[in-house]
């Protein structure tokens, strides 16, 4: 088993955690089925803009960094970002950390915005994991 980390970037917030949590969970489902994968834990994050996840996969196969990349385009991170990160893996020069999500951003010296573990947050965390319990497709565990 090969394990992995898919980094989402969302820079909207949703009105409804239940519905967004659901919508993550039914895309997580797909994929488990369509790539092989299960998911072992969902961390949430907001953000000055919107939410990272962090998701935690077990694949049987071994994935590359394209195959990263689509994951985390099919669960709805944000294009412009997987583009890039799309340009980096397919570069002549390697890049060693591509898939990069920044837990605090500063401007002229000044945090503008950072990673907070907020009741949406948990919220949404809660609903991604109630779903994905209820499909029985994945394992997640809570830590």
């Amino acid at each position: 088993m090969y394990r992995y980390e898919l980094k989402l970037d969302f820079d909207f917030k949703p009105r409804s955690a239940r519905k967004f949590g659901k919508e993550i969970a039914d895309k997580l489902k797909f994929l488990t089925s369509f790539f092989g994968i299960r998911v072992i834990d969902v961390k949430v994050y907001e953000t000055s803009k919107g939410l990272h996840l962090y998701v935690s996969i077990y694949s049987s196969v071994e994935l590359d960094d394209r195959d990263i990349v689509v994951l985390q385009l099919a669960l709805g991170s944000d294009y412009k970002r997987e583009l890039f990160n799309w340009l980096r893996v397919r570069s002549r020069d390697k890049f060693k950390h591509w898939n990069v999500l920044f837990k605090v951003k500063y401007k002229n010296g000044k945090i503008i915005s950072k990673e907070e573990k907020t009741e949406l947050a948990k919220e949404i965390e809660y609903y991604v994991r109630k779903y994905l319990q209820l499909y029985n497709h994945v394992i997640v565990q809570y830590g």
